[in-house]
């Protein structure tokens, strides 16, 4: 590690002098997110996060710094993690280093990557590596990459490498090797066909893990697990004048995997991914379709939740971003579902627009996991004021999405709204309000914020969000936040005190449970 961080010094002072001497670029971004956390016990979970009660604060940062000189470039990231419960709420992490770099060379038509590196193939069910920083999710491969234009409509690409974890690697080996093609048939239609195969080798001691896990399954029940699993691929995207229409069919070799239940099962693996959209001038539309089958490829079978992804499988339902339309957010469940998504969006003849959406998802027997029906309408009042009214009806297994067995399936209903007013060219008020009906999980919920803007600078809001409809007296409480942000130049400030009730937080479709907060929460981005 000194050897590493001795290196990475000196290529960040050769950066200094790149940029005075060889005129190169230096660009860079900051993050930092600092929490004070505060005992309530009307707030707090059943379980209580150890912040709480012993460490009482929390700091999470990523500084990068790049340099680009020509066909080169080169780039650092600093990660700092100090009592933090950002990757599990329920365990303290404390550690910082170099969590990320890379160098890159380009040679004519080929790119040489060598470190750690983001790719994904296709729509990313065979391969994808990337990051979610809201619940500091890192898939970062640590190997080379090879990126080759093969001639003007096709593109090769391949990998070999390890998953990052934190500071470390995974033991087992990834390989992947992938094919992109974007062909011109006609003056409307365009074809852009693709392949990709990945394979995940074990290690001696993972592979010792995995057996004394099988040989705790009954004798009748017990198999001989394989070092090697192979995922594979084909898919394509097909523009014809104002239609679009894409899939992807995904396989998995047989291999040992996990059930619901947590025991081991050898199971090979399925994924059929397509959709149709069409477009004109004043409407648009999208159907997509989904079905899932033990498709969980990850480093190693005993991994489980979030951790060892190696893949990533779009969700079968949108991602919603008010506060009570988000609360009950579907989970990809990798061993098994299926799902429709259709949505439309229709120009209200410069008026504003009106946009419909529904899903249905369920598991491979037929049993309902998820239902949404969600519509919204944005309407241009006049000059000074603008609306957005809608509603959502939605279905939510909670014992599937959430572990609580024979938790009953949660129904709301949650009409919302949206009144903007541009007080100035600079300045505007902002108010936003939505109520869910429902008598299952935590029951019926208030939603409202207020919130003032000074554009380019400054935003204050207040919000309040009200469990008047628990079934407990005692829990009838409300969830209120003081928030406010400031631009300065290249950087961003945020703070406020937070009360955040416990429930599900979804990242690009990729969810755990978040326990409550209560507390302080300041920010700081920034780039340059």
């Amino acid at each position: 590690m000194f050897k590493r961080l001795l290196l990475l010094l000196c290529l960040l002072g050769g950066m200094q002098v790149g940029k005075t001497q060889a005129q190169g670029v230096v660009t860079g971004d900051l993050e930092l997110f600092q929490n004070f956390f505060f005992l309530d016990s009307t707030v707090l979970s059943n379980q209580i996060p150890p912040q709480y009660y012993q460490q009482l604060s929390s700091t999470d940062g990523w500084l990068n710094l790049n340099y680009r000189k020509d066909d080169l470039t080169v780039g650092v990231r600093f990660d700092l993690f100090l009592n933090s419960g950002l990757r599990n709420p329920y365990i303290v992490q404390n550690n910082q280093g170099i969590g990320f770099w890379f160098a890159r060379k380009k040679l004519d038509k080929l790119e040489l990557t060598v470190g750690n590196f983001y790719d994904q193939f296709g729509n990313g069910i065979t391969f994808r590596a990337y990051e979610g920083r809201g619940q500091n999710l890192d898939y970062a491969m640590f190997g080379m990459h090879a990126k080759y234009q093969l001639n003007d409509n096709w593109q090769m690409k391949g990998f070999v490498g390890r998953q990052k974890f934190l500071f470390e690697t995974y033991r087992p080996v990834i390989k992947g090797l992938n094919l992109d093609g974007n062909i011109q048939l006609a003056d409307n239609i365009f074809i852009r066909p693709g392949a990709s195969v990945v394979n995940r080798t074990l290690d001696n001691s993972t592979m010792n893990l995995v057996v004394a896990a099988i040989e705790n399954e009954p004798v009748g029940q017990r198999f001989i697990p394989k070092y090697n699993a192979f995922a594979y691929s084909a898919y394509n995207s097909l523009d014809w004048g104002r239609f679009n229409w894409n899939f992807e069919i995904a396989g998995k070799s047989r291999e040992a995997v996990q059930n619901r239940e947590g025991q081991m099962i050898n199971k090979p693996g399925s994924v059929v991914l397509t959709g149709l959209g069409y477009a004109q001038p004043g409407f648009g539309m999208n159907l997509t379709y989904k079905r899932t089958s033990f498709y969980e490829f990850r480093v190693s079978p005993l991994e489980i939740l979030n951790d060892g992804l190696i893949n990533f499988i779009p969700p079968s339902a949108r991602m919603n971003t008010y506060r009570l339309t988000a609360r009950y957010a579907p989970a990809t469940q990798l061993i098994g579902e299926q799902g429709i998504q259709g949505d439309a969006v229709i120009d209200l003849g410069g008026k504003g627009t009106l946009m419909v959406n529904g899903s249905n998802v369920t598991d491979l027997s037929g049993n309902l996991l998820f239902r949404e029906f969600y519509t919204e309408a944005k309407i241009k009042i006049d000059k000074k004021w603008s609306a957005m009214v809608g509603i959502q009806r939605l279905m939510y297994n909670q014992e599937i999405y959430e572990f609580k067995p024979n938790a009953p399936m949660v129904r709301t209903i949650t009409p919302f709204g949206e009144l903007t007013y541009k007080i100035s060219r600079k300045k505007s008020l902002r108010a936003e309000i939505s109520h869910m009906q429902t008598r299952q999980d935590l029951g019926s919920w208030w939603w409202g914020l207020l919130e003032y803007n000074i554009a380019p600078k400054y935003s204050i809001s207040i919000m309040d969000m009200w469990n008047y409809g628990n079934k407990d007296p005692e829990k009838r409480i409300h969830y209120y936040t003081i928030f406010g942000a400031m631009n300065l130049q290249k950087m961003r400030l945020t703070g406020g005190y937070v009360r955040q009730v416990e429930g599900v937080i979804c990242t690009g479709g990729v969810c755990r449970i978040e326990p409550a907060f209560n507390g302080m929460r300041f920010s700081l981005t920034s780039s340059f």
